[in-house]
């Protein structure tokens, strides 16, 4: 069965192939679909016709018709030299072959008489135009079955042609006959317009949504691939990386193509790969973010911050990872830290070596000027060695704060 199915499927696009040209394929889906729905006919109706050419043929070789064998062979000829005449434009094609099927038609009606297949082409043919043509065309052709009915009534009430109708119809017993027709044809055209205007608010609906939806893809793709930070995503059952960004092949030293060859723990260090496995198990439903330690393809290690959520990329459960590199964030704190440090070192000086050397100053300054000149020389020798430890805690302290200052 899949065999058959396969060669109806080749079958078919070979027939849209053969009538349908690059310019049959615009944007306007709404258009499309209607010169679509006319190779699908084509298709069909040429099967289907096979039985209908060969019936009429052997009608025409048993009754000794030679007119009706010749008149099909030449209809043949020149209704698929029209259809698949690329040289003409498709919806004058479509005209060409309904006015074919008319002469058709009347040549039948004429030639064999209601009994014939003269009538029922007529219907077809309204059927047809109602398919392939706007809604406002489709009319015109149940206004030309009237004409062709009325023309035949001037025929039988006048005699004009010994023809078989007259027969087996009279005047009124034809306009009975006649007028059902007409109102087939009619009632045809009308449900037919009816349910293809709901398809066609359906295509033009679904075609939208689907151009949305294509510039909705678009966007986001363009978002991943130009984003300065690194991203990249992976398969959530086997770690293999799925896509990668720009910005993640500068980072990581990696072509695409190396990327995508390789899995997530590729580029972790080897002390955090058993670390990543344990935290992919415990946060597989959900999203994660947090600070990771990731390497690049020269084995340098970095710290990155990561943010991370599931998502389903080519029909497979992934996880779309944002991956920040933080070296510098963490250096500066690191700075900062080491400054509050060397601050809380500059305080301990403060409280300890400047005070003592400032308060033997104070001492000493005190007694000389209550005792002058009582032991001076001593006293002198002594507030001299306090200025200098006072002095030198100063200038430490003042080489400590220059150190531990922040850039």
């Amino acid at each position: 069965m899949s065999d058959i199915e396969d060669l109806w499927h080749k079958y078919k696009l070979a027939i849209e192939k053969a009538v349908l040209k690059k310019d049959d394929f615009p944007d306007e889906h709404q258009v499309f679909w209607r010169k679509r729905l006319f190779s699908t006919l084509i298709s069909y109706g040429f099967l289907a016709s096979l039985i209908a050419f060969t019936s009429s043929v052997s009608f025409g070789f048993f009754a000794g018709n030679i007119f009706i064998q010749w008149f099909n062979l030449a209809f043949v000829f020149l209704f698929l030299s029209i259809v698949f005449s690329k040289k003409i434009m498709i919806h004058m094609r479509k005209l060409l072959s309904l006015f074919l099927l008319y002469i058709l038609a009347v040549v039948y009606l004429v030639a064999l008489g209601a009994d014939g297949p003269g009538v029922l082409y007529l219907v077809i043919i309204t059927i047809f135009s109602a398919m392939i043509l706007p809604k406002r065309r489709t009319y015109i052709f149940v206004g030309i079955n009237t004409l062709v009915c009325i023309c035949i009534g001037f025929v039988i009430y006048y005699k004009l042609f010994d023809i078989p109708l007259l027969e087996s119809y009279d005047l009124p017993l034809w306009i009975s006959y006649s007028g059902n027709l007409v109102f087939v044809s009619l009632i045809s055209v009308m449900l037919i317009n009816k349910v293809l205007r709901g398809l066609e608010v359906t295509i033009v609906k679904e075609a939208d949504l689907v151009s949305r939806l294509d510039a909705s893809e678009k966007y986001y793709r363009n978002t991943f691939e130009s984003n300065p930070v690194p991203m990249y995503v992976f398969d959530m059952k086997t770690g293999d990386f799925l896509h990668v960004n720009n910005a993640a092949c500068e980072k990581y030293g990696y072509s695409r193509e190396e990327f995508l060859s390789m899995q997530v723990t590729q580029i972790r260090a080897e002390t955090e790969s058993s670390k990543l496995m344990e935290l992919h198990s415990m946060l597989k439903p959900g999203d994660y973010s947090g600070l990771l330690i990731h390497m690049n393809k020269q084995k340098q290690v970095f710290p990155v911050e990561i943010e991370t959520n599931v998502i389903y990329f080519e029909d497979k459960e992934a996880r779309l990872v944002i991956a920040t590199d933080v070296s510098e964030r963490i250096n500066y704190i690191q700075r900062i830290e080491q400054q509050n440090h060397d601050l809380m070192e500059i305080a301990w000086m403060q409280s300890h070596m400047v005070r003592a050397p400032l308060a033997n100053i104070m001492s000493l300054t005190e007694f000389l000027i209550k005792y002058p000149g009582e032991d001076s020389a001593e006293t002198l020798k002594f507030l001299s060695d306090s200025s200098q430890k006072l002095n030198g805690a100063i200038k430490s302290i003042i080489g400590q704060a220059e150190s531990s200052r922040v850039s």
